[in-house]
């Protein structure tokens, strides 16, 4: 009898808490909704309820529900079915608007629409038109925890890249998942100071400490129209070395070739976009030996020369190539996830291993963190961090494709908010747990958008860091002179090695402690004076034994000897 009574009793508990933990999600279906301009049907099996709404064909169609959620954090998912293909949709959510995409289904299933603070003592939401032709089968919302990010690696792709880089990239890990860049893309090729001074005015002063900025102008088939880059590259160089800033480039590749340059769209100036060039891109990487495959090739080379400057001047770039290919707008993406791929392995290995550039932390950029993202990835050998370019209403958290993002790479790649079309709030990501690791902004009517009240809100918050908020970066030509080349903490022989090493050479180079692009007798100097010391020369001694006096002399009469023979070349 005892037996039989506890083992009621747990029956009873268990069917207790099944029932607490159904009714902790609160779903609302379709069918109970206020319909505009769509209608009830239940031909199509496996819907929950008694049926989903389907007839979405009309803008204006749209489902509404004004229901009391107890307050909280949630996920809000979307049941639905989309037999015709990928098909956008709206959403409102107590003012607070967004799009999400749903997958090609022929049966009912979930989409996670995005992240949601309930506090109303009645809620309204809607699901609306978007691209349309799908059906509505409930909204649910799940109560959520943000969970803690887990630390990134420093490591580079490129095992060969340049100290300045590796210094930006441990920086970058450092402050991710607690602190976020801002950033603002430059209006390029104009001869445009950055940022404009509308956006000072605005933002009292505050800058950001990212300049994005595009090669778009250097493409070849560009210039072949008479394209003029008016010094971009060089005017970004400058701007870092001056203010200590960290540059993210892109590039809006003209198709090498075939440009349809039509008015009406297709014009030559419009050849990134998939609908202005025939440019036969699985043909050209089919061919190495043809001319399309050497046109990628030259366009390729164009833009080392660029990013060559960068790596000379010692500036590490964060670079973003063969964005938004997932969509299928720009012709780099035009023909599937493995011929870009291809075109993304091919642009690597040519800027890294072919032109020997170490100074690059290489960004894949999606357009969406929807549907095949992740046949479109080129692979963790290649890629150092991750980009998502959103553009959605300025109420939306963007909360649903962070976490699509993070559930993929977390603990392996940064994610950035690499472009949008507003600022994302502060105490929205707070609330969230939202850590991009920086955000960028569009330029022209975007960033004009902005005002004095929402510019000052982000780039004053605390978790926000601006241009003065920057450590001192190597490549600030107000930044320190430097002895200790390996950044072991100590100036001592290993530094020296370093710098008898690449003593002439010039570009990006460790014992390069005066930043000047060249290692001489100049870094020597720094060397000598600081020998000994803690790195950064600041006086205190370090805890290791002085060479004798006999070395030490023994290695400057090397270091005499050495000088004189390369001065006699």
């Amino acid at each position: 009898m005892r037996t039989a009574i506890i083992i009621a009793g747990a029956l009873a508990l268990a069917t207790c808490l099944t029932v607490r933990l159904d009714a902790q999600n609160y779903r609302y279906e379709a069918e109970a909704s206020q319909r505009t301009g769509v209608q009830i049907a239940s031909s199509i099996p496996g819907y929950s309820g008694t049926g989903y709404v389907t007839g979405f064909d009309n803008t204006s169609d749209k489902v509404t529900w004004q229901v009391d959620v107890p307050n909280g954090l949630y996920e809000m998912w979307v049941g639905y079915r989309s037999q015709y293909g990928q098909k956008g949709y709206d959403f409102h959510v107590d003012g607070e608007a967004g799009s999400g995409m749903f997958d090609q289904s022929n049966v009912f299933k979930a989409d996670r629409a995005g992240l949601f603070n309930l506090q109303n003592p009645t809620n309204t939401f809607s699901i609306e038109y978007g691209w349309g032709y799908y059906d509505l089968d409930y909204v649910e919302f799940r109560p959520f925890t943000p969970p803690t990010l887990a630390p990134v690696s420093p490591q580079l792709v490129d095992e060969q890249a340049n100290a300045r880089t590796k210094f930006l990239m441990n920086y970058l890990t450092d402050i991710y998942g607690e602190k976020t860049l801002s950033g603002q893309q430059h209006e390029v090729s104009q001869n445009l100071s950055f940022p404009g001074q509308s956006y000072l005015n605005k933002s009292v002063g505050l800058v950001p400490a990212i300049r994005g900025s595009d090669f778009i102008e250097y493409s070849p088939s560009r210039r072949q129209f008479g394209s003029n880059p008016r010094n971009e590259t060089e005017q970004t160089i400058a701007w870092a070395q001056q203010t200590g800033g960290v540059v993210s480039m892109m590039w809006h590749w003209n198709a090498p070739a075939n440009l349809i340059n039509q008015s009406g769209g297709k014009e030559w100036w419009r050849g990134f976009y998939s609908d202005a060039t025939t440019f036969n891109l699985p043909g050209a990487l089919a061919n190495p030996a043809g001319n399309d495959y050497q046109l990628l090739l030259r366009d390729i080379d164009a833009i080392a020369v660029e990013l060559q400057k960068f790596e000379d001047a010692g500036v590490p770039v964060v670079w973003r190539p063969l964005h938004e290919a997932q969509g299928g707008w720009f012709w780099w993406g035009a023909h599937g996830p493995d011929t870009f791929k291809q075109l993304w392995n091919l642009t690597y290995d040519r800027l890294t291993e072919y032109h020997g550039l170490h100074n690059l932390i290489w960004e894949f950029t999606s357009s969406s963190a929807e549907g095949n993202f992740r046949d479109w990835y080129p692979g963790d050998n290649v890629v150092d961090m991750i980009g998502l370019d959103i553009y959605t209403d300025p109420s939306a958290s963007m909360s649903g494709q962070w976490y699509d993002m993070v559930e993929e790479y977390d603990g392996r790649k940064m994610i950035a908010l690499s472009e949008t079309g507003t600022l994302p709030n502060p105490d929205v990501m707070d609330q969230w747990g939202i850590d991009w690791s920086y955000f960028s902004p569009w330029s022209g009517s975007f960033v004009n958008a902005f005002t004095s009240q929402q510019l000052q809100a982000t780039l004053g918050h605390e978790d926000v860091i601006t241009l003065n908020e920057l450590p001192m970066m190597p490549w600030n030509l107000a930044a320190p002179r430097n002895g200790d080349f390996n950044d072991d903490g100590i100036v001592d022989g290993a530094d020296f090695l370093l710098w008898q090493r690449e003593l002439g050479q010039s570009g990006a180079l460790t014992a390069d402690g005066n930043g000047d692009g060249v290692v001489d007798a100049d870094d020597l100097a720094i060397w000598r004076e600081q020998f000994g010391q803690l790195a950064g020369g600041a006086g205190g001694q370090a805890t290791v034994l002085e060479p004798a006096t006999g070395l030490l002399a023994g290695i400057f009469g090397g270091i005499i000897a050495l000088c004189s023979r390369r001065s006699r070349r």
